[in-house]
């Protein structure tokens, strides 16, 4: 086994980041296997040491302390999103999108981010809200920059794929809310949303002409005649100049992706039910065109070409549908079709192509396009039927559809082949056997809702052990949850308790447009191009036409445990003790409470909540800029603005304080900011400024994590600030811990500095596993407090004040303190070690300290 080897099987254990740089560093230092293996063990035991424990109180401070700049929160440029434009539903990549939006309006950069405003345009995009439920949102602005660096790449069970930087935000399921997650801090099993259901878009007709490919200068031009289109000077058979977008225009779509094929002049479906000549046969005489039949054995067995002659139709499927297996894709305008033309195509498509299985429990298709299979996954998502995604070692795209859903597929879809229609019907009544017995459902499972269940079942009287397993696991499959739904509900009219809010939360769960889908892998892949980002209000989320549903900026923040709060240790924390670096990496507090205090969880949540630092962005669901009144917008959680005990008059007072010479007035739910600057840059400084003006709390403290230690709890922050942390009366004052020696000086003394160094600095040695005597650095902390004042060991500190010119040479820049002394005559007596041992004679210490001293005769004299 070699090193590598050995680093992998870590990956289970440690998050793949930390696996990477293992691994490349083990690499570049050519380090062997048993080496190897020591250093991982090391890793993995730091790395556990940094987690919680389960008795901890994790959870305690949540929807905090932990952003990213949004401006780095983006996805590849290749990744395809669903957007809405003028009613009509578009894919596009978003790459393109953006940097055709971006041509064509002039952007503005800030920091190192190109942003362009879209109030002015109507795209709106899929977006999940606080009831799991999808629904059209509006973009108000788009995004890009630079990255080359690696990119976040995640699959989920069902096969859906997203490449993101891996800041990038996406959303979870937490305490029974959807909540924002960074990406890097995504694990195998975490479970993000997939959009189930598409909200309907519908558009009843399609004007042809926009969809044929025939050039102006053509030698026979496209011309309109009663309302029909035919090529003039040739005898082409005309077509409507309009269809309706009705259910057998739908089949016959749905047909030719699964069984057609089209050239210059003709189209042909191969197929030898009969329903085909039949169903094709009603749309032809729609639009007034006919087609023949042709048999043949090509294959393995009889086959049926129903071939139609029209270079106007051939035309307009090569257009919409292109041809070829590997091209084929669904038509941009069926995804807002009307519900019966979607019908009329996924039964033409899965009449051709589905194989109806009541063996396997599944209805299946496949295809050589990836782009057709995913558009078919995203046109059953309008009935609310998900499907599962998987590609074979031959390159075939598969989709699966669970028998679960078949009974939405009946009503819907269903089939007109005898023997499909008959296998369909046999899967419904086996799925009505699985919603009514104890089946489980191993796929689509819903967690984050703690102990909804364990509390149910108490309040009921039910035996918590029936419900002990999911609660433990926080997942539970949306068919379990129907069946306690149900059962829940008959119990609580039974026994007269009312357990309607906790009934309203189940059902939440249980009717959302989202499948919470589980992560199978998690990689990275190397990047160098621009990435993109949408701002969408409310839960800031958009939908890519793979239906994973990302977040794209990180407003509500979340501080997951002890491993988030990076604290500088090791040489780099020395030096910043040593060189008294007054604005430490990373100052953080150990908050100790009085006796009355530490021990209630809820107690303790509420003085968290007082020492953290709240910012206008924590308490913000929207900071739109309006262009039309050069403004900055600013929506505000009612709820959160609440919790802070703020009424509406001092927020305003607070805000006005923090952002001096802007302009705040309130409107409605909204905060209106305007400054005396009138570019649109400098909104977008506004804007960014306002995001961290100070509302409440302690100043600095950006992060609050309340740990359990012995018999107390005790509140961990990032950010330091003793003076204001000493006025909270709920605080220990005499045990509040600081890591900030420079603040502990300025608030209780110099005395007190010089123990903040002896301890800071003896800590950092002993976690390294050294053994130091204590004296060393107490002879230290004493030289750089002498004075009453803290003094690094550095040229303008310490060592800038040494008697000796050699001495002060010998630390930094030689020749400056050279010429120096030479140009003003100083003296060097050569009293100390440093100078004498660089002239290479004897230090004053020791033998060398005594000096010869006799009388000569002419002294006598």
């Amino acid at each position: 086994m070699n090193a590598e080897d050995v680093v992998n099987e870590y990956k289970d254990l440690l998050p793949i980041p930390i696996i990477e740089e293992a691994k490349e560093e083990i690499k570049n230092r050519r380090i062997g296997a048993e080496k190897a293996k020591e250093i991982m063990e090391r890793i993995k035991q730091e790395y556990e040491n940094a987690l919680i424990d389960p008795g901890e109180a994790i959870g305690i401070i949540t929807a905090e302390s932990f952003g990213e700049p949004s401006t780095q929160m983006s996805i590849s440029r290749d990744e395809k999103i669903i957007v809405k434009i003028k009613n009509k539903i578009k894919i596009l990549k978003i790459g393109e999108f953006v940097d055709k939006l971006m041509g064509l309006n002039k952007s503005y950069d800030f920091k190192d981010t190109e942003y362009l405003p879209l109030n002015d345009y109507d795209f709106y995009v899929p977006s999940i809200n606080q009831e799991e439920k999808i629904e059209w949102k509006k973009v108000t602005e788009c995004s890009r920059h630079k990255w080359k660096n690696k990119l976040l790449k995640l699959t989920t069970a069902s096969g859906r794929e997203i490449i993101a930087t891996d800041n990038h935000s996406f959303v979870v399921r937490e305490h029974n809310n959807v909540v924002p997650i960074v990406g890097r801090n995504l694990k195998m099993g975490n479970r993000i949303p997939i959009m189930k259901y598409l909200p309907e878009n519908c558009i009843s007709k399609i004007n042809l002409t926009k969809y044929l490919d025939i050039p102006e200068n053509s030698r026979f031009p496209l011309v309109e005649e009663n309302g029909f289109l035919l090529r003039e000077k040739t005898r082409s058979k005309q077509i409507p100049k309009e269809l309706k977008l009705d259910y057998d225009f739908g089949w016959f779509i749905g047909a030719y992706l699964a069984e057609g094929n089209a050239t210059n002049g003709q189209v042909s479906l191969s197929n030898i039910n009969d329903c085909f000549v039949e169903n094709t046969n009603k749309f032809l005489s729609k639009i007034g065109l006919e087609f023949t039949e042709e048999y043949h054995q090509r294959g393995f067995s009889l086959s049926r070409d129903i071939k139609i002659n029209s270079s106007l139709l051939a035309n307009f499927i090569k257009n919409v549908c292109r041809t070829g297996s590997d091209n084929k894709i669904v038509p941009e305008f069926a995804y807002s079709a009307k519900e019966e033309f979607v019908s009329g195509l996924l039964k033409g498509y899965f009449d051709g192509d589905g194989n109806f299985h009541v063996d396997r429990k599944m209805v299946r298709s496949s295809s050589n396009s990836k782009e057709l299979r995913d558009g078919i996954a995203l046109l059953l998502s309008r009935f609310k039927i998900f499907s599962y995604k998987v590609k074979d070692k031959k390159g075939q795209h598969w989709i699966f559809i669970p028998y679960k859903y078949t009974p939405l597929f009946l009503q819907h879809i269903g089939s007109d082949i005898e023997y499909k229609r008959r296998d369909l019907i046999r899967l419904v009544e086996l799925s009505r056997n699985f919603w009514e017995n104890k089946s489980s459902d191993y796929t689509d499972m819903i967690s984050g809702f703690d102990d909804l269940f364990y509390l149910v079942a108490k309040k009921l009287g039910v035996k918590t052990r029936y419900v002990n397993n999911f609660t433990k696991r926080q997942k539970i499959g949306r068919t379990t949850l129907y069946r306690y739904i149900k059962k829940f509900e008959i119990l609580s009219k039974e026994k007269n308790i009312d357990i309607r809010n906790e009934l309203e939360i189940m059902r939440r769960m249980f009717n959302s447009d989202i499948v919470w889908d589980a992560i199978e892998k998690i990689e990275y892949v190397n990047y160098n191009d621009y990435v993109y980002d949408l701002s969408v209000p409310g839960l800031e989320t958009f939908t890519t036409f793979d239906g994973v549903v990302t977040h794209n900026t990180l407003n509500v923040k979340h501080f997951a445990g002890v491993a988030e709060m990076n604290v500088t240790l090791g040489l780099p924390r020395l030096i910043e003790i040593f060189d008294a670096t007054k604005n430490p990496s990373t100052p953080a507090m150990e908050v100790y409470l009085k006796k009355d205090y530490n021990k209630d969880p809820k107690v303790v949540r509420k003085i968290a909540y007082k020492l953290k630092e709240t910012v206008l962005e924590d308490i913000a669901t929207e900071f739109l800029i309006d262009v039309t009144k050069m403004s900055v917008k600013v929506v505000l959680d009612k709820d959160k603005l609440r919790n802070l005990g703020m009424t509406e008059a001092t927020f305003i007072k607070v805000l006005s304080k923090s952002l001096r010479n802007i302009q705040v007035r309130a409107n409605k739910n909204e905060i209106v900011l305007k400054g005396k600057e009138e570019g649109l840059n400098d909104l977008y400084a506004l804007r960014e400024k306002a995001r961290t003006a100070f509302i409440s709390g302690v100043k600095g403290v950006t992060h609050v994590l309340p740990v359990k230690r012995g018999n107390e709890f005790v509140i961990l922050t990032a950010g330091s600030n003793l003076k204001d942390v000493f006025e909270i009366k709920e605080v220990d004052a005499g045990r509040v811990i600081s890591n900030d020696i420079h603040e502990i000086a300025k608030v209780l003394g110099i005395e007190a500095g010089r123990q903040a160094i002896i301890n800071e600095a003896y800590k950092v040695i002993s976690n390294q596993g050294l053994d130091v005597d204590i004296r060393h650095i107490m002879l230290i902390a004493d030289a750089m407090t002498a004075q009453g004042i803290i003094r690094g060991i550095t040229r303008t500190g310490l060592t800038g004040e040494k008697e000796s010119v050699f001495a002060r040479a010998s630390f930094e820049t030689p020749i400056k303190h050279l010429i120096n002394a030479a140009m003003t005559g100083e003296r060097d007596e050569l009293n100390s070690v440093i100078e004498n041992v660089i002239l290479n004679q004897p230090v004053p210490l020791g033998t060398g300290l005594p000096d010869l001293v006799v009388t000569t005769k002419e002294s006598k004299k």
